[in-house]
C-alpha cells in the first residue's frame, strides 16, 4: 500500500481557500424553491376545496334551510289572520286587508294626517338647560356630597 500524505491546513492561513462547488449548490437551491412552490400550491387548493365543501355541504345547507322556514313564517304573518295577544284580544290581519281598512278609514275622513305647522324651537345660547336635579359640571360636588 501506498501510503498517502495528508497535507494540514496553515492556522495561519485563517481560512478555507477552496470554494463550493457551484453546480450542486444551485441544484439544491432550485429543488427547495420548487419543493416549496408545490407545498404552497397543494396547501392552498386543499384548504379552499375542503373548505367551499364543507361550506356548501354543513352551513349551506342549514342556512338554506333556516332562511326558507323564515320566510315560510313572515308569509303566513303577512298574509293570514292569527292572534298576537288572545288575552287582550289584539289580532293580526292580512295586510292586503289591513290596507283595505285604512283606505277605507280615510275615504270616510276618520283618519287625518298631522299637516299643522309648528315653529322651530331655536336652541338658547349655551345649549339646552339641563332637568332639574341632574348632575352637571358646576354642581358635581354638592351632588357627590349628597
Amino acid at each position: 500500500m501506498s501510503e498517502e500524505i495528508i497535507k494540514r491546513g496553515d492556522p495561519t492561513e485563517g481560512y478555507d481557500h477552496h470554494d463550493a462547488k457551484a453546480g450542486p449548490v444551485f441544484f439544491w437551491a432550485v429543488v427547495t424553491v420548487v419543493f416549496l412552490v408545490v407545498s404552497i400550491l397543494v396547501m392552498s387548493y386543499l384548504s379552499t376545496t375542503v373548505t367551499e365543501r364543507e361550506y356548501t355541504e354543513l352551513q349551506g345547507k342549514r342556512l338554506w334551510e333556516e332562511s326558507t322556514a323564515v320566510h315560510a313564517r313572515e308569509e303566513e304573518q303577512l298574509h293570514h289572520y292569527g292572534y298576537i295577544e288572545k288575552e287582550k284580544g289584539i289580532v293580526r290581519l292580512p295586510i292586503d286587508r289591513a290596507m283595505q281598512i285604512l283606505e277605507g278609514e280615510y275615504k270616510d275622513g276618520k283618519i287625518s294626517y298631522n299637516t299643522k305647522s309648528y315653529p322651530v324651537k331655536v336652541e338658547p345660547p349655551g345649549g339646552a338647560a339641563a332637568p332639574a336635579g341632574a348632575v352637571t359640571e358646576t354642581n358635581a360636588p354638592a351632588a357627590a356630597k349628597k
